[in-house]
C-alpha cells in the first residue's frame, strides 16, 4: 500500500504537470526534468541488471574465477569499440567514432530489414482471402457470404490505399481517379479512427488523474475541517 507521503507527492506532480496548461512555469519544468532523470536512471540500472551483467560481466568474472573457459575474458575487448563512441565529443578524435557508428547502423539496418520481411510476408499471405462463398464449407450460407463480402471490402481498401501511394500515376488519370479517391478516403477513415483511439486513451488517463486529485482534495478538506 502506498504511504501518505507518496500519495501526496503524486498529487503534487500531477498538479505540476497540469500547470503547463496555464503557462510554462518552474513547477512544470521541475516535474519534466525529474521524470527524464528518473527514466534515464531506471534505464541504466535495468540495462546493467538485465543485459550487461548476466550476458557480459558475469562471464568475464567466471573466466577470472576459472569457473568458465578463459576465452570469456576476451569480452573485455568490447570496451575498446564502446569507448570509441565517446570520441564524438571531440573534434580531433571524432573520426574514431565513425567506423563504430557505421558498423552499428549497418547491423541495426540488417536486423530491422530482416524483421520487417518476416513481419510483412505473413501479412501479405493473409491478404489472399476467399471471395467465393461456394468454395467454403457449407456453401453460400449467410455467414459465408458475409465473410466473403468482408474479404472483398478488405481487398478493395488494401489495393486502393496502395494505389494512392503509387506516385508514378498521375492523379488526373480518369481510369485511376475513383480508386485513388477511394484510397484517400480509406486512409482518412483509418487515421481518424487511430486519432480518436489516441484521444480516448489520453482522456481515460486524464479522468483517472482528476479522480485521484478529487480524492486528495476530499482528504485535505477532511483534515482541515476535522470532520
Amino acid at each position: 500500500m502506498n504511504s501518505p507521503l507518496t500519495v501526496w507527492i503524486g498529487a503534487f506532480i500531477t498538479l505540476a504537470v497540469l500547470s503547463c496548461l496555464i503557462k510554462d512555469n518552474i513547477f512544470y519544468r521541475l516535474a519534466q526534468k525529474a521524470a527524464m532523470g528518473i527514466g534515464v536512471g531506471i534505464g541504466v540500472v535495468l540495462f546493467w541488471r538485465e543485459v550487461l551483467h548476466p550476458y557480459w560481466w558475469a562471464h568475464i568474472q567466471a573466466a577470472f574465477n576459472r569457473t568458465e573457459h578463459w576465452s570469456n575474458a576476451l569480452w573485455l575487448l568490447v570496451l575498446v569499440p564502446g569507448m570509441m563512441w565517446y570520441c564524438q565529443m571531440s573534434r580531433k578524435w571524432f573520426w574514431l567514432s565513425t567506423p563504430v557508428i557505421g558498423l552499428f547502423v549497418g547491423v541495426a539496418a540488417g536486423i530491422a530489414f530482416k524483421g520487417q520481411i518476416l513481419l510483412m510476408l505473413p501479412q501479405l499471405a493473409s491478404t489472399l482471402k476467399p471471395l467465393n462463398p461456394w468454395m467454403l464449407d457449407g456453401g453460400p450460407t449467410r455467414a459465408n457470404i458475409e465473410f466473403c463480402l468482408n474479404n472483398l471490402f478488405f481487398l478493395v481498401a488494401l489495393f486502393t490505399t496502395l494505389l494512392y501511394f503509387c506516385f508514378t500515376i498521375k492523379a488526373d488519370n480518369r481510369a485511376f481517379r475513383v480508386p485513388m479517391k477511394t484510397g484517400r478516403l480509406v486512409i482518412m477513415v483509418a487515421l481518424g479512427a487511430m486519432f480518436g483511439n489516441t484521444v480516448m486513451t489520453r482522456m481515460s488517463f486524464l479522468i483517472e488523474r482528476i479522480e485521484f486529485l478529487s480524492e486528495r482534495l476530499k482528504t485535505l478538506i477532511h483534515l482541515v475541517t476535522g470532520g
